[in-house]
């Protein structure tokens, strides 16, 4: 399924995080809004080149991320769904979201860089909350976090 960026960033809730479920439907916001940013920037001419073939890596990979944490939390998590989490302010974590209309290409790498670092942030904390309730849990959430600052690197090499 494809979504719209400028849809999806005006009606993700990023919701609060008070159950291990909301920690993975923050997660998948944070992935459907990410895919859905480097599709859009590429796809309406935003950015060029090697700008162009980076979002359109990031965008799969994102996409890739989203799946895996449905898989995770239809396979693995069913049990742990309902487990309630007291430390983590989702609202710390909340990237400022800009139109596409908004955007130059600078701009769009700025915005990439902000989803890119709130993800990171977000699933920093959110594998130490995971660690306590399921190791497998904490190992998805650690792994996406270092990709995201693999993904930031990249992108600030580009400004």
């Amino acid at each position: 399924m494809t979504y719209s960026y400028d849809e999806v960033a005006l009606e993700c809730e990023f919701a609060q995080c008070r159950t291990f479920g909301s920690v993975i439907r923050y997660a998948l916001d944070l992935e459907m809004t990410a895919a859905a940013f480097y599709d859009d920037a590429k796809n309406k001419g935003l950015v060029k080149d090697a700008v162009a073939d980076l979002f359109e890596k990031l965008a799969t990979e994102h996409k890739k991320r989203k799946d895996l944490l449905e898989h995770t939390r239809r396979e693995k998590l069913n049990e742990m769904i309902l487990e309630p989490i007291d430390n983590i302010d989702s609202a710390m974590f909340k990237p400022e979201l800009k139109k596409l209309s908004e955007l130059d290409a600078k701009g769009a790498i700025a915005q990439a860089l902000e989803l890119e670092d709130k993800s990171n942030q977000f699933y920093a904390e959110a594998s130490k909350e995971a660690k306590s309730l399921l190791a497998e849990a904490a190992r998805i959430l650690v792994k996406m976090g270092k990709e995201n600052s693999e993904n930031a690197s990249k992108l600030k090499a580009l400004q």
